[in-house]
């Protein structure tokens, strides 16, 4: 961690000191065009220390001092002081980095008054308590390969961790990544909706809608009512997200783009992670596999069943409010033709480690040649609340001479077993559809994912408070869905802490801040009358969402608050969620 945020810090100085300069000597000669106030109030920054030491003595006035009780033991005194003087190098990080964030050449971001997103999905109309009259699924299954061959020439760097200070170019593939989607209706007239999941770290909303775009013909004609896209957040697959270029190159070159695109109106286009090529093809292949789902749509039954799975699983944070499940629909068509499963799992996609450069689709994709063969069945896994959830090797016990990639392929083996041979009594799920879906905002109080914004690096739908996008929110999407009468699943856009689904978040002096989380859990919100699955990562990747009072210290040996917006994102979700679901005419 201490590594992490010295590079940081250090990326961010070097970006100062000559960045600046050799961005605007590069592209001053480009073209003339007006300046905005804005524009010149920052140019004429560039040049002095003001902007600086004017956003220090903001951060300065704004200091937020812990409220902690009186101390009842030795052991709580000892706590609080280390976590005093964590929260003292934590301030001084924050106005460091809120100080640069005010005069660096950033991206201009949409303002918050004027943004509209115009590939937004509502969701259905009318909410139904039981199934229509005469009411029977109907499901179609499409899944195409995203790789385009080039993988390996230099330009396609791999999810998972910075590319510092090489970047981390793709040097091997193990096995493919695809797109795999299920269109999903009821027949009660209300509309189709459509779910695919992408192998790969992550994807944006922005490019969420960009696909929503070049579908939006086929959508209307097709009478569908959402298209939600998530991924398996390998650490092992092309970047889709854009966190993992070459950074030094990004520093460098991109605030230079940007001083042109601002001052002058030109295009440049900035470095990030993603290969332009792959992408284009995501897009496409994409595209093709909802369209493909949509069919092939047929009429059957879905039965439920879940296995546990909790000997495989490892949680490293606390509370421990693992849904230790593998949850499974199976469709069953009723010409008695190919199966559809679509699994949900809270399991990080890992087992490849986070910093290597070898491309591989992770356990999924041994889960799916298993229940492919087996089964004779199509597969889809989309992942739930997955916080800091891990699998577990150990109840396999594997030789220890087996590669990671054989032990990726034995891993996914055991729970595409486990699926097949599982016990459990299965449960049919009554024809009932309902959807819906709402936006809302997330704070952006973490200053390091603020620069990665500016610089360019993420391609979150980040829109700016003020004139120099000092203070910014990502604009996101949340969900609800009831299949069938008895289960309920919340679509959220990144990487949710169990307990906040669940319920036991930790409470008062238990927790990192000694204060409550005062929010009902996802589950009270939709009602102990059914059962809540998680769909994370859905339709945005903004990072990891924890509880509000568990945002700890940049120092405290966890890795999840640096690629986290803040320490609001947990509250803005399950307000959000709240909102959705008592805003449904029930």
């Amino acid at each position: 961690m201490k590594k992490i945020i010295s590079l940081i810090l250090s990326v961010v100085m070097i970006f100062t000191i000559g960045s600046v300069s050799f961005g605007v000597d590069a592209f001053a000669e480009e073209t003339a065009a007006p300046e905005t106030d804005i524009t010149t109030e920052v140019i004429e920054g560039l040049d002095t220390v003001a902007p600086f030491v004017a956003y220090f003595a903001q951060s300065l006035e704004n200091i937020d001092l812990p409220n902690f009780p009186f101390p009842s033991s030795v052991d709580q005194f000892t706590d609080m002081l280390l976590k005093t003087l964590y929260g003292i190098v934590d301030l001084l990080i924050d106005v460091v980095l809120k100080s640069i964030n005010a005069v660096i050449p950033s991206v201009d971001f949409e303002h918050k008054d004027e943004y509209v997103n115009d590939q937004f999905y509502a969701g259905m109309d009318e909410y139904l308590a039981e199934p229509a009259s005469g009411a029977v699924w109907s499901v179609g299954y499409g899944s195409n390969s995203i790789q385009t061959g080039d993988e390996l020439d230099g330009e396609h760097y791999v999810g998972g961790s910075l590319s510092f200070p090489d970047p981390k170019s793709a040097t091997a593939i193990y096995d493919d990544q695809r797109v795999r989607c299920v269109a999903l209706n009821d027949g009660s007239g209300r509309g189709t909706i459509v779910i695919a999941v992408v192998d790969g770290f992550g994807l944006s909303n922005t490019d969420v809608a960009g696909i929503r775009a070049e579908l939006a013909d086929f959508a209307e004609a097709n009478d569908i009512v959402g298209i939600n896209i998530s991924v398996l957040h390998q650490h092992s697959c092309v970047d889709t997200f854009g966190m993992n270029g070459d950074l030094l190159k990004m520093v460098f070159t991109n605030p230079a783009a940007n001083i042109a695109n601002n001052l002058f109106g030109t295009e440049f286009e900035l470095l990030d992670g993603r290969n332009k090529a792959f992408m284009e093809n995501l897009y496409n292949v994409t595209v093709d596999a909802v369209e493909t789902a949509v069919e092939t749509m047929e009429e059957g039954k879905i039965y439920y069943s879940s296995t546990d799975v909790e000997d495989l699983i490892r949680e490293k944070r606390d509370p421990y409010a693992v849904d230790a499940d593998l949850h499974r629909f199976r469709f069953v068509p009723a010409d008695g033709g190919k199966e559809t499963w679509i699994v949900n799992s809270p399991i990080h996609c890992v087992g490849n480690g986070a910093a290597g450069t070898e491309i591989t689709g992770d356990y999924p994709y041994y889960m799916e040649q298993v229940i492919n063969e087996r089964a004779d069945a199509n597969f889809m896994m989309v992942l739930g609340a997955e916080l800091a959830i891990s699998s577990d090797y150990s109840p396999l016990e594997l030789p220890e001479e087996m590669t990671d990639i054989e032990e990726i392929d034995a891993y996914g083996t055991e729970l595409a077993n486990r699926l097949i041979d599982n016990s459990t009594e299965e449960v049919e799920v009554a024809p009932l559809l309902n959807f819906k879906m709402a936006q809302y905002y997330v704070p952006v109080t973490n200053q390091i994912l603020l620069f990665a914004g500016k610089l360019g690096a993420i391609s979150n739908t980040v829109v700016g408070l003020d004139d120099y996008d000092l203070n910014a929110e990502i604009l996101t999407e949340i969900g609800y869905l009831e299949l069938g009468t008895d289960i309920a699943v919340a679509l959220v856009p990144g990487e949710l802490e169990p307990a906040i689904a669940f319920g036991g978040c930790l409470q008062g002096e238990e927790s990192w801040t000694y204060e409550n989380f005062d929010y009902p859990s996802m589950q009270e919100v939709v009602g102990e009358d059914k059962k809540l699955i998680v769909f994370g990562l859905m339709n945005d990747q903004v990072g990891y969402i924890l509880p509000d009072n568990e945002f700890k210290s940049l120092l405290a040996g966890e890795n999840e608050e640096i690629v986290a917006s803040g320490d609001k994102a947990g509250s803005a979700t399950i307000t959000a969620f709240m909102e959705l679901v008592d805003s449904i005419e029930k």
